[in-house]
């Protein structure tokens, strides 16, 4: 995992910028309740419905367990759990996004996903550290009078043993 930077003030958002803003043009939002979330569009490989998946026993609540996409295996996790949020019911329409992690295919199963938009340049500031969520940030994008949170997948997966299906 990536250490964050103790920087602050302007020599935090010029690093930050430079790092982060550089490669994010577009972002696909989710949502988990009404909170609008989004991961960067070069991450995600397709979205599609909640599809049976292989139950992993004693596995951690937030892998809810394995499925075959095209002869790959790949975790199912739940993003709601991911964060710390109660769990909801899935449907037949609930989506998932299937993300490129540095190691493998993850399928996020979120509630809603909600539009692919563009980050204006500017838009992107440094999450804030005050947060348990800010280590699995890359920021948060500023649209209009809204605020979106836009996760780092990588770090946002490191906290769930994909192979063993526990906790670390």
């Amino acid at each position: 995992m990536t250490k964050r930077s103790k920087k602050t003030g302007s020599a935090a958002a010029e690093d930050f910028t430079q790092q982060t803003t550089a490669h994010i043009e577009r972002i696909v939002v989710f949502k988990l309740d009404s909170q609008r979330y989004g991961l960067a569009i070069e991450k995600v490989q397709e979205i599609q419905q909640i599809v049976e998946v292989s139950k992993v026993p004693g596995a951690d609540a937030s892998l809810i367990g394995m499925m075959n996409l095209r002869g790959q295996v790949i975790p199912v996790l739940d993003m709601r759990a991911l964060i710390d949020l109660p769990a909801k019911s899935y449907h037949i329409d609930t989506p998932m996004i299937i993300c490129r992690t540095k190691e493998t295919l993850v399928a996020l199963v979120v509630d809603e996903v909600e539009d692919v938009l563009l980050v204006p340049p500017g838009a992107l500031a440094p999450a804030p550290d005050f947060h348990n969520l800010a280590e699995r940030l890359l920021g948060v994008c500023r649209l209009d009078n809204d605020m979106i949170f836009l996760f780092d997948v990588d770090r946002l997966v490191t906290s769930v043993d994909i192979d063993m299906g526990e906790c670390k």
